[in-house]
C-alpha cells in the first residue's frame, strides 16, 4: 500500500511522519509551510503606523510588556511541561529513496505544481496530520482516499487545539483522537477509528496531547493496514462537534486552559470518571483497541 504523508513542521507531526515511515510503505512526505510572512517594514514605519492610532499603540505596548514579563512565567512555558516525542520530533528520518517536499506559501499545497508532485508518487492512500484544508483535486489523487488524524473526538470538538479546548471547558472525558476520511469540510468525514488516552493525576494539556498523538499513530497505521486488507470500517459522522478555529485559541484562552488544571479539572474528572465517561463512550465510533486490550 503506497502511502504518502502530509504534515506540518510541528514536532508532533514530524513524529507522526517518522512513525508511519517505520510502519508503512511511505513513498513521499510533504511538509507544508504554515507560517505567514512577517511584516518586514522598518521599525520607524511600524512606529508611525501605531502612533497614528493611539488605542492600537497602547495595546501593542501592553502586548510587548506581557511577552517580556508575564508570558515567560506561564506553566506552558516551563520546560518540564513541554511536549516530548524524543529524537523523532526533530528531524525527518524516512528512509532511503523517500523524497521530501517542503511547500512554500501558506495553504499552497493545493497548487498545481504540488499536486503534480503528489501524483508522481502514485499514492494508494494519503495520511495527513496537521495539514491545511485539502481541496477536491488533491483528495481525488489516491485510489483509497485521504485519511486524517484529528486530535479530538469529532462529535464533540472539531478544528484546532481540541485537546486544549476540552480542558478549557473542563471536559477531560472528551480528550481523544479520530482517524477519518477527509472530505472538503473540517474534521467531518467518515470515521475509521476513535480512541481515548488514559488520563491520570498530573496530566496537563501537553501531556494529554502527546498521548493523543501516540494513540493516533497506532490508529492510523491500523487504518492503512485495514484498507490494504479490504476490511476498513467507515462510519458516517452523524453529529458534528463545535468548530474551533486557529485565532480562537489566543493567549487568554491558553492561560485559562492551564488554570483549569491548577483548579482541579483533572482531579474532578477522575473523582467521577465512570459517570463522566458514560456519555462519551456511548458516542464513540469504531472504538480503537490496542493489541494488549484485545488479547
Amino acid at each position: 500500500m503506497r502511502t504518502l504523508v502530509i504534515v506540518s513542521p510541528d514536532k508532533s507531526d514530524i513524529y507522526f511522519a517518522n512513525q508511519l515511515a517505520k510502519a508503512l510503505n511511505v513513498v513521499g512526505v510533504v511538509v507544508e509551510n504554515q507560517t505567514p510572512e512577517k511584516d518586514r517594514s522598518s521599525l520607524a514605519t511600524k512606529a508611525i503606523k501605531y502612533l497614528s492610532t493611539p488605542g492600537q499603540f497602547f495595546r501593542k505596548v501592553l502586548e510587548v510588556m506581557d511577552r517580556r514579563f508575564i508570558e515567560p512565567r506561564q506553566p506552558y512555558n516551563d520546560p518540564a511541561n513541554s511536549l516530548d516525542f524524543g529524537e523523532e520530533e526533530r528531524v525527518l528520518k524516512v528512509g532511503e529513496g523517500v523524497e521530501i517536499l517542503r511547500t512554500q506559501g501558506v495553504n499552497a499545497i493545493n497548487n498545481p505544481g504540488y499536486l503534480a508532485w503528489i501524483r508522481d508518487r502514485r499514492p494508494d492512500v494519503i495520511a495527513v496530520c496537521g495539514a491545511s484544508i485539502l481541496r477536491a483535486d488533491l483528495l481525488a489523487i489516491p485510489k483509497y482516499g485521504v485519511l486524517n488524524l484529528h486530535g479530538g473526538l469529532s462529535q464533540f470538538y472539531r478544528g484546532l487545539f481540541t485537546t486544549d479546548w476540552a480542558i478549557h471547558n473542563r471536559e477531560p472525558e472528551c480528550v481523544g483522537a479520530t482517524v477519518h476520511f477527509v472530505s472538503e469540510g473540517v474534521d467531518d468525514g467518515d470515521v475509521v477509528y476513535q480512541g481515548r488516552p488514559h488520563i491520570e493525576e498530573g496530566d496537563h494539556p501537553n501531556s494529554l496531547y502527546e498521548k493523543v498523538v501516540r494513540l493516533g499513530v497506532q490508529m492510523m497505521v491500523r487504518a492503512v493496514s485495514d484498507i490494504e486488507q479490504s476490511r476498513c470500517p467507515r462510519t458516517k459522522l452523524e453529529s458534528k462537534g463545535d468548530l474551533y478555529l486557529h485565532n480562537m485559541f489566543h493567549v487568554a484562552a491558553k492561560r485559562t486552559t492551564w488554570r483549569q488544571i491548577e483548579t482541579g479539572a483533572i482531579t474532578d474528572y477522575l473523582t467521577n470518571q465512570i459517570e463522566r465517561d458514560q456519555k462519551v463512550k456511548g458516542a464513540l465510533i469504531n472504538e480503537f483497541s490496542t493489541p494488549k486490550e484485545t488479547s
